[in-house]
């Protein structure tokens, strides 16, 4: 299906400077996955090329178990040919699934765009359960080496992510961030003894804002809050507190961008590429396969960002989208590799234009 695309090579020679044969068959694997909407070997070898499956099959096997992928250069390749433009606010969050006994947990940092996040580093955790900081430490690290810390204008995260070590961690690298903490958490604010931290926030209206103007000691770290109550899923009470390094009015704003990381896991899943449904169960080749998955998603989203700009998605009577900008993008992708091998190419120039 894919050979007749082979001007994706070149786009991605620019980036991963591999050797011509490996770029021919990461375009066509790129360009089958986006087609097929899944991850199965099996069901991309019956596509991949004029040859029998079998032969595909093993030549996707052969990829992942012996082919080594800088992944330095995948986060290059990645952030090259997003949209979005620094300083970057950016997502960090787990997503996990369990397959034939094995537990995969994926600690991911991703760039904040429309109602969705783009893929750049990960983390595969050897373990089931939280991250740990050193973990996070690692993954920060690894971003600040090949961008700086002056690409980030924010950094987002759930009530997993929080601790003493951390928040030093990034007051050290002058990162700021926007992290839920747990609402029972102990803190010292004002020289009184010290309260939990819902206490501040327990006398307001429901969906009321309050952002104190002095830090609070949370952790042996100054940090500034912002709380809310709010009715939950559950339709139960429940606060909303967010940590951030500087004092920030518009906090909840920021935090609910985080949130897109979800959106992120999501298209991985069952609204996109249905990655739980590889068998690989080696760390290293899922690494791998991710890796694919991510040029993947970033570039179908950049197609839906390129067709909602000629043809806006439908906005429904509740003032949300018909659909993602993700989804969009491989609806029509999708359409383009059955009708019209022009417009493919199209696509193929948009990576060249980001």
């Amino acid at each position: 299906m894919a050979s007749k695309y082979g001007r994706l090579s070149a786009v991605l020679q620019l980036h991963l400077q591999w050797h011509k044969a490996r770029l021919k068959f990461l375009d066509l694997l790129i360009i089958t996955l986006i087609g097929e909407r899944d991850v199965s070997f099996t069901r991309l070898a019956s596509v991949l090329t004029n040859q029998s499956s079998l032969v595909n099959l093993r030549r996707i096997q052969r990829f992942f178990a012996q082919y080594t992928i800088n992944f330095d250069s995948i986060a290059r390749l990645l952030v090259a040919i997003s949209p979005v433009k620094p300083p970057y606010r950016l997502s960090l969050d787990r997503t996990h699934w369990c397959f034939g006994g094995v537990e995969f947990n994926i600690l991911c940092l991703t760039i904040v765009a429309d109602k969705v996040s783009l893929p750049v580093l990960w983390l595969m955790l050897n373990k089931a359960g939280n991250s740990d900081t050193q973990e996070r430490k690692e993954l920060l690290l690894n971003y600040v080496r090949l961008f700086g810390s002056e690409t980030i204008d924010y950094l987002m995260a759930d009530r997993e992510f929080v601790g003493d070590a951390w928040f030093g961690f990034l007051a050290k690298l002058n990162i700021r961030y926007c992290i839920r903490l747990r609402a029972n958490f102990w803190i010292n604010y004002s020289h009184k003894p010290p309260v939990k931290l819902f206490w501040l926030f327990n006398n307001l209206p429901l969906n009321r804002g309050r952002h104190l103007e002095k830090p609070v000691l949370l952790a042996n770290q100054y940090i500034y809050l912002s709380g809310m109550k709010i009715i939950n899923d559950k339709n139960k009470i429940e606060f909303l507190i967010v940590a951030t390094y500087y004092f920030d009015p518009l906090a909840f704003n920021v935090y609910a961008q985080r949130w897109s990381i979800e959106c992120f896991f999501k298209a991985l899943k069952s609204a996109g590429f249905q990655i739980e449904n590889t068998h690989l169960k080696d760390h290293e080749r899922l690494s791998k396969l991710l890796a694919i998955v991510a040029i993947a998603f970033t570039w179908v989203y950049i197609v839906g960002e390129y067709n909602n700009a000629i043809t806006p998605i439908e906005i429904k009577t509740h003032q949300r989208r018909a659909c993602s900008i993700f989804r969009y993008g491989l609806d029509q992708f999708n359409k383009a590799l059955k009708h019209d091998d022009q417009i493919v190419l199209k696509y193929i120039q948009l990576l060249t234009c980001t």
